[in-house]
């Protein structure tokens, strides 16, 4: 039998109404039988993250300092959940005997792993109430330190959830390191794991449940009553969730890619809504985007050179200048005798005079210059290959709200216009772009 892998967010997991509304979905379909669960999410917008209560937690306990006040809040969350849900869990042992090593102890705790019991406990939790058999992440789930995946991680994977009758709960978030520590992966890894393990099992699909009914073609906060998206590739998505629609963690596309599983984003709350699909192939829509999404704090380094063109290796000189400071380049425009080099201003600001030191000594240019506040307006869509006058209605759009363009990007698989825009015209330039392509 194909199984579906299940993810669940940490609003989804945030009390015991909401496990029983998990239950009811998984009950649901005879085929859901890889359960993955985040840490309990915040009840009201008042409320403290508990992944961030464990990093206070943490933060304090090293230091030698009082930590009873996050982690009250963490211990009571889950014994409630727990007395909620009427589990004869031993959760308060394990909570117990984690405060003993953070008072005795604390050099032996490290942030990762105390961190990723936020986690831990939640699956566990999980498992006791669905009658399934908790897994842990760690150590079936191991990579390096920039989170490379090993082909052992998914053979392991595979023999851990090898039953296909059986009802697995696992952890999110958090594996093995080469080291044999744990690790978590960036914040809503978890999206991570349950695609890993959709990859591992040759899942059917992976259903990410959440707090929202799939994607919207933009983002709710900015246009009013956006479409929903019911459909978008892999390729699509990614550029999306990378310009800034969040709903999915960007790295969770490649595992179900690889093998061309479908990814279903779904909401806990509204279980009779069918979603977002995320596919392999583009399909037909009535509309010539997909998408529009767009994210802030960019600057651009502006570098002029007579007879540019003619120097053989000056692009490669002045990457290699970046990449000498640990600086990542989003876009990289250029002309005859200028290249624009587009970085994070957050990452620039730390080395910003070192790089532009090495650059005037080793490139010589006749002007180099930053220009910082830049947005970038990603503009997706399969509807956009091809079809004559797309770019023309994007930048007539732009024109006519008066919004000024500063860097245009489009690859040769014209599924994807990139628009730099002053940062204070954003929220104006996602709304043009939507209204002209949608309304």
């Amino acid at each position: 039998m194909k199984r579906i892998v299940c993810k669940f967010g940490g609003s989804s997991v945030a009390d015991a109404g909401q496990f029983q509304k998990i239950k009811a979905i998984v009950e649901g379909d005879a085929q859901r039988k890889i359960v993955v669960v985040s840490a309990p999410g915040k009840r009201n917008p008042k409320e403290t993250k508990l992944t961030d209560l464990l990093y206070s937690t943490y933060d304090l306990a090293s230091k030698g300092l009082d930590f009873s006040t996050p982690w009250n809040l963490i211990c009571n969350r889950y014994i409630e959940i727990s007395k909620d849900l009427g589990l004869a869990s031993k959760i308060g042992d394990d909570l117990k005997a984690l405060e003993d090593k953070l008072k005795n102890h604390p050099e032996s705790v490290s942030t990762d792993f105390l961190v990723s019991r936020g986690e831990y406990l939640s699956a566990r939790l999980m498992a006791e109430y669905l009658g399934a058999e908790f897994v842990d992440a760690f150590p079936i789930i191991s990579f390096d330190d920039k989170y490379r995946i090993s082909q052992k991680s998914y053979e392991d994977i595979a023999k851990a959830l090898n039953n296909e009758n059986k009802l697995y709960v696992l952890p999110g978030f958090y594996g093995s390191n080469l080291r044999g520590e744990v690790k978590t992966f960036s914040r809503g890894g978890s999206d991570i794991t349950g695609a890993i393990l959709a990859n591992a099992i040759n899942a059917e699909k992976y259903e990410n449940w959440t707090d929202v009914s799939g994607m919207l073609m933009a983002d709710p906060r900015i246009v009013e009553n956006p479409l929903p998206i019911e459909y978008v590739s892999y390729r699509e998505i990614r550029e999306l969730a990378y310009s800034g629609a969040s709903v999915l963690h960007d790295e969770s596309i490649a595992p179900c890619r690889a093998k061309k599983i479908p990814i279903n984003i779904r909401n806990t709350n509204r279980p009779q809504d069918p979603g977002t699909i995320i596919g392999p192939t583009p399909e037909n829509t009535k509309h010539a985007i997909t998408g529009v999404a767009g994210r802030k704090g960019f600057s651009m380094i502006y570098i002029e050179k007579s007879m540019m063109n003619k120097e053989v290796g000056f692009g490669r000189r002045v990457l290699a200048v970046l990449e000498s400071e640990g600086l990542s380049y989003e876009l990289c425009p250029s002309a005859i005798d200028s290249m624009s080099i587009v970085v994070d201003s957050k990452a620039l600001d730390a080395v910003q005079d070192i790089v532009l030191e090495d650059i005037t000594q080793q490139m010589r240019p006749d002007r180099i210059k930053i220009f910082p506040g830049i947005s970038l307006i990603a503009t997706v869509g399969h509807g956009m290959t091809n079809k004559i006058g797309v770019a023309a209605k994007l930048f007539t759009a732009l024109a006519e709200d008066n919004v000024n363009v500063r860097i245009i990007d489009q690859g040769s698989s014209q599924i994807n216009i990139i628009t730099g825009v002053d940062e204070g015209d954003t929220e104006k330039a996602i709304k043009a772009i939507y209204k002209a392509f949608v309304s």
